[in-house]
């Protein structure tokens, strides 16, 4: 994404709040000075306005992330995928854009909440790895992104995903489903698997988003951290809720991550209460481990997912016998 034009976005709403939350969660510092919490609604819509933005193409994120290799599509069959299109209706009046991709093997399902930019069609690369395994995915559009109709607002993120799991639970009959959630993603990932535990049988979180995290790091440019983030919906705040997770985790992090430093993806790690594992790329920045190391990413994947939908043995007796993810 273009830091410029997600900038110029940003500064329609207060232009002192969101310089430094623009500055904070796109280069990872401040400006100096001090500024008091504002609203919880005003906050809400600097951070979806400096976060979030349905106007990014695929391929300007397929140039931003530097994979021109990948092919441009609109919609999974033109990658050789076969999908259902689907429309659920949201309690506001408006619908969500829903892909069902089945496979023949259909070894389990997964639901997976993509990042803050593009929309269903960016992510296909990554479905097409937990599909070419035999790994069902339900992908939808967060309200305002892609065909989704309504307003882009960063509250309503957990809300869309509760959604989409409740329609893969009904169409597919299971009991439960895989969540995953890629940057922005793993932020309702986090939320409906700790409200809805009954329904989701593991977590996958690729490049966390830690908004505590991001509001600490500012402790020097805002009168007091602690209350921004305490005027946050605590949903929207992983840290604060991942110790109620139970549901096996797994955690991939780069090490060049500027958004969400390994730090804090390892904060998370430890705060999680259930069986976990992590996973951290050497050298690669935010969201790009599909891409810089497709092997390593696709086998932990597989071996978590394998893992999940099997549980012959305990997960540590399990993953005793795969090596270390990090060496």
């Amino acid at each position: 994404m273009n830091p410029t034009r997600l900038h110029s976005r940003v500064l329609r709403v207060s232009p002192r709040l969101s310089a430094v939350v623009s500055v904070s969660l796109v280069a990872g510092c401040a400006p100096p000075g001090l500024l008091d919490a504002p609203s919880k609604e005003a906050l809400e819509l600097a951070l979806t306005q400096t976060i979030m933005d349905p106007t990014v193409t695929c391929e300007e994120l397929r140039a931003n992330f530097r994979v021109e290799y990948l092919p441009l599509v609109e919609t999974p069959d033109q990658a050789g995928l076969a999908y259902e299109e689907h429309w659920i209706p949201t309690p506001d009046g408006e619908f969500l854009h829903v892909w069902y991709l089945p496979t023949v093997l259909d070894r389990g399902t997964v639901v997976l909440a993509q990042g803050a930019a593009g929309a269903m069609p960016c992510y296909l690369y990554l479905a097409k790895l937990m599909i070419d395994n035999g790994w069902s995915l339900v992908m939808f559009d967060y309200h305002g992104f892609g065909a989704s109709s309504g307003r882009v607002a960063l509250a309503s993120v957990p809300g869309d995903l509760e959604l989409a799991l409740d329609w893969a639970l009904q169409r597919t009959g299971r009991e439960q489903v895989t969540l995953m959630g890629v940057s922005l993603g793993t932020i309702p990932a986090v939320a409906v698997a700790v409200q809805r535990p009954e329904a989701v049988n593991a977590v996958v979180l690729d490049s966390p988003v830690v908004l505590g995290d991001q509001f600490s790091r500012l402790a020097f440019a805002l009168q007091d951290p602690q209350e921004f983030i305490d005027r946050l919906d605590p949903e929207l705040v992983s840290d604060r809720i991942i110790d109620r997770l139970t549901a096996p985790l797994l955690i991939f992090a780069g090490s060049r991550d500027i958004l969400t430093p390994p730090e804090s993806a390892r904060r998370l790690y430890d705060l999680a209460a259930g069986p976990k594992r992590l996973v951290e790329f050497d050298g690669v920045p935010h969201a790009r481990g599909p891409y810089r190391e497709p092997g390593l990413y696709s086998f932990n994947l597989e071996m978590f997912l394998s893992w999940t939908w099997s549980q012959e043995v305990s997960f540590d007796a399990f993953f005793a016998r795969i090596p270390a993810p990090n060496p």
